[in-house]
């Protein structure tokens, strides 16, 4: 049979634009479908936004420590405007690599439109019908908005327009104590804003190492933030000119009165109007598109990518994803995905970063064999950069190969990929007291691990012979 096309994606975020990159460029003739902005949220409202949001905002933490550095600067406000415009101007400098332009220079079709998918191997958009002997599917995730009392009645932002505000928050009231979160919140607590944040979780960072949590909150509590954790959120009231959100803990309320709210619950997948159900796509119960490693959907000739089938809703996870799929599909490669180093981080100050297994992940598979627990404090570098709060955890197997890490520091995000590479190639967590690391940097931390892991693995036995033979 004849197609339109070898490959129709659908949506034009990191998962997308990756898939059709890839494919065009390989030699395939490839159509990209888009109802919104190219570049996803990644671009407009996610990665690209708030990133450039946190530096702003922990360029103005360094502003009121600088006294800590013997230097005289003053802290006298923020210009919203103008750092809403950095934030902008940002995405704008990027916004050519995602465009329509150039993809249509790529040699891509690209249509403007909603995608609906009318069967294994076609698509009604933009009015007509095409088809394709594969369709990619990669239309993202959007925030949630829960159905909580007064929610919908009440302003309230998400990712997507919080970084359309021309005037700093003076009460900030964040419902969700997730990456997104943590990352505003106390951006937006170092501009200024006093900042409270509810969350139904005991503790923060749930996902990440025990370590991680008691040492951020104490932290982002020292840094001004408000934390309600344990709680459920019972409604939003309006109280005259005020408005509240009451929250309910151990049968006690609180009211918490804000200017501004920001709703970061967690994320949905997009699928409203694509047609699954006919084009006998399975969904799980979230409404994520099941595929199995191959990136397959339950429709063979049609696969999925990025945060519309997870497991990890990351950008670089999407670029991951998709190459998978084109391995499969163009190269007839068995691809499979494999998730056993994958690395996330979240921008807080400092950050958080983590690859691979945790502890109790690694004990609940039956996995652990060992731990590295080594602090900053005992790094010159991380002295000479008061980064010194942090660590690097190493959990190790049965046999002392690298199967997980973790790292808090001011470069945490720059340095955990070396626990990546480690992981992959199944490293022994003594290797790097071989490697030379420049000094002083922040990064020797990991030749001090394996040093201390290298002594504590010594039986007296060997000690004693080590002796004989000095």
């Amino acid at each position: 049979m004849k197609y339109d096309y070898q490959i129709a994606v659908i949506g034009a975020g990191s998962a997308g634009l990756s898939t059709a990159a890839g494919a065009a460029g390989l030699g395939a003739k490839v159509a990209l479908i888009e109802q919104d902005k190219m570049g996803g949220e990644c671009l407009n409202s996610g990665c690209v936004p708030s990133k450039s949001f946190l530096r702003c905002a922990h360029q103005a933490a360094e502003i009121k420590n600088s006294s800590k550095y013997g230097i005289l600067a003053s802290f006298e406000g923020v210009d919203m405007k103008a750092l809403m415009q950095r934030v902008q101007g940002v995405i704008r400098e990027i916004e050519p690599h995602d465009s329509a332009q150039r993809f249509k220079s790529l040699g891509v079709d690209v249509i403007s439109g909603q995608a609906q998918i009318t069967g294994p191997n076609s698509i009604k958009a933009d009015g007509r019908e095409i088809s394709a002997k594969y369709i990619v599917i990669a239309t993202g995730s959007e925030a949630i908005v829960p159905p909580i009392k007064g929610l919908l009645e009440t302003k309230h932002y998400t990712n997507r327009d919080i970084f359309s505000l021309e005037k700093l928050p003076e009460k900030l009231v964040i419902l969700g104590g997730g990456p997104i979160g943590l990352e505003l919140g106390q951006g937006f607590c170092h501009l200024g804003s006093k900042v409270a944040v509810i969350d139904m979780a005991p503790k923060l960072f749930t996902k990440d190492d025990r370590e991680v949590g008691a040492l951020m909150e104490k932290i982002m509590r020292s840094d001004g933030m408000e934390f309600y954790l344990g709680a459920t959120i019972v409604e939003i009231r309006k109280d005259g000119e005020s408005t509240f959100v009451r929250i309910s803990k151990d049968g006690k309320d609180t009211y918490l009165e804000f200017d501004t709210l920001l709703v970061a619950l967690g994320r949905a997948a997009v699928t409203d109007g694509l047609g699954l159900a006919d084009a006998g796509v399975a969904t799980d119960k979230r409404g994520y598109i099941i595929t199995n490693k191959r990136q397959q959907t339950s429709t063979p000739s049609i696969y999925a990518c990025g945060d519309i089938c997870g497991p990890y809703q990351f950008t670089h996870m999407a670029g991951y994803q998709a190459g998978i799929i084109l391995r499969n599909i163009i190269f007839k490669l068995p691809a499979k995905a494999n998730y056993s180093a994958v690395p996330w981080v979240t921008y807080a100050m400092p950050e958080v970063a983590h690859v691979g297994y945790t502890e109790d992940t690694a004990r609940e598979k039956g996995l652990l064999g060992d731990i590295s627990l080594e602090y900053f404090n005992e790094i010159d570098r991380s002295k000479t950069e008061d980064d010194t709060a942090g660590f690097l955890k190493i959990v190790m197997d049965k046999k002392k190969r690298i199967i997980g890490t973790t790292i808090v520091g001011k470069k945490a995000g720059e340095m955990i990929g070396l626990s990546a590479i480690a992981i992959k190639k199944k490293i022994k967590a003594t290797y790097f007291m071989n490697m030379i690391f420049p000094y002083p940097t922040e990064s020797e931390i990991y030749a001090l691990a394996s040093r201390n892991i290298a002594k504590q693995s010594l039986k007296p036995w060997m000690k004693k012979i080590i002796r004989m033979l000095i």
